[in-house]
C-alpha cells in the first residue's frame, strides 16, 4: 500500500479548489443518503492531457465529435459543483494529480467505502488500474479501526456498482463489475445483505454502464429506478423504497446519477426537470447545478464523488 504523503496541495493542483484532508480522517458510510460530511471529488485540471483511451459508448459518441467536452468547461462546471458542496458544509477534497493517467474525474469508481472498509476496487479498463494513487496519501489519515483492502487483480469491482443504503449493499452486474467481482465483496462485509442486480446490457439495447445509471437511492425510503436497466427488480427493491420510474432519454442524460447531500437534499442536473419535480413533490430540496460536459464522459454528480464520511 503506498501511504506517503505526496505533495502538500500547492504543487500541480495547487489552485482554491483543492484541500488537503485533516491529519485525522473519519471514515464511515453505511447509507447513500445520510449527512454528507466530507468526499473525495474528481480532479479535472489533467482532463485528456494524455491520450484517452475510449471506455464507455458515451465518450464514443462524444469524444471524436463536434460537442466535444473540453478541459476548460468540464474543469469550470466540476468547480462550481465544488462551490456547493463547501456551501453546504461539506469537505472537499481532490486527488492529488497522476501524469500518465487521462481522466481523474470520476473517483466513485476507484473506491468504496462499506462502514469502516475502504476497498481500493479493481477497474475494468487497465487505463483507470492506477487512478487510486491520487488518493493513497490518505490512508495514513485513516483511523486504526478502518481497514484498507485492495481487489484482486484477477476480478472486476467498480464503485459505481456498489451502492450502501439500509443494511444492504446493492451490487450491480454488467457491463463492468463481474460476479466474480460481487462474489469477493460479499465475504468481505458479513454484517449486510448482498444483494445482486443483473444489469442489462449493450446486447439488450440499453447502455447501463453501473447500477447507479439506472438505480439509486433518494430521500428518506424513495429511490430512483430505471426498470429497463435491470433484467429483473429484485422483490427487495419494491419491498424497501417506493420507486420514481425514470424514462430511457432521463436515464441516459444520467437522470438518475444524482448525489445526496442528506435525506432531504439532492444535487441534480437543471435538465432532469420532470425527475427534479418528483423529488420534490415528496419533500426533497433539489439544488439544481448546470453540469452538462462532464456527463459526456460518462457520469455525473454521483460518478464524480467518493464519500468518505456520512453521518451515523
Amino acid at each position: 500500500m503506498d501511504s506517503s504523503s505526496g505533495s502538500d496541495g500547492s504543487g500541480s493542483n495547487g489552485d482554491r479548489h483543492v484541500t488537503e484532508a485533516p491529519p485525522m480522517m473519519d471514515v464511515f458510510v453505511d447509507s447513500e443518503t445520510a449527512p454528507l460530511r466530507s468526499v473525495i471529488v474528481g480532479y479535472p485540471d489533467n482532463f485528456l492531457q494524455v491520450d484517452a483511451e475510449i471506455i464507455n459508448e458515451t465518450q464514443r459518441q462524444y469524444y471524436d465529435g463536434p460537442d466535444a467536452p473540453t478541459p476548460e468547461a468540464v474543469t469550470a462546471q466540476l468547480n462550481g459543483f465544488i462551490d456547493v458542496l463547501r456551501s453546504r458544509g461539506v469537505s472537499v477534497i481532490q486527488p492529488h494529480a497522476l501524469p500518465y493517467v487521462p481522466d481523474q474525474m470520476m473517483t466513485r469508481d476507484i473506491g468504496v467505502v462499506i462502514g469502516t472498509t475502504f476497498i481500493v476496487t479493481t477497474m475494468a479498463a487497465r487505463s483507470r488500474r492506477l487512478e487510486w494513487r491520487g488518493y493513497s496519501h490518505l490512508f495514513e489519515r485513516f483511523p486504526e479501526d478502518v481497514k484498507v483492502l485492495f481487489g484482486p487483480e484477477d476480478l472486476v469491482i467498480e464503485g459505481g456498482d456498489v451502492i450502501v443504503d439500509r443494511g444492504k449493499v446493492f451490487v450491480g452486474i454488467g457491463q463492468r463489475t463481474t460476479l466474480a467481482g460481487a462474489a469477493w465483496l460479499m465475504q468481505l462485509v458479513p454484517d449486510y445483505e448482498i444483494v445482486p442486480i443483473t444489469l442489462s446490457g449493450l446486447d439488450d439495447g440499453e447502455d447501463v454502464l453501473h447500477l447507479d445509471c439506472s438505480f439509486l437511492p433518494v430521500g428518506d425510503g424513495y429511490a430512483l429506478i430505471y426498470p429497463g436497466g435491470m433484467r429483473e427488480i429484485p422483490a427487495t427493491l419494491r419491498e424497501t423504497y417506493e420507486l420514481i420510474e425514470v424514462t430511457r432519454d432521463e436515464q441516459q442524460a444520467l437522470g438518475t446519477n444524482v448525489l445526496s447531500l442528506s435525506p432531504d437534499t439532492v444535487v441534480s442536473q437543471p435538465s432532469m426537470t420532470r425527475i427534479n419535480g418528483e423529488m420534490r413533490a415528496r419533500g426533497i430540496e433539489v439544488v439544481e447545478v448546470p453540469y452538462s460536459e462532464p456527463p459526456k464522459t460518462g457520469g455525473s454528480f454521483r460518478c464524480c464523488t467518493l464519500p468518505l464520511h456520512r453521518a451515523h
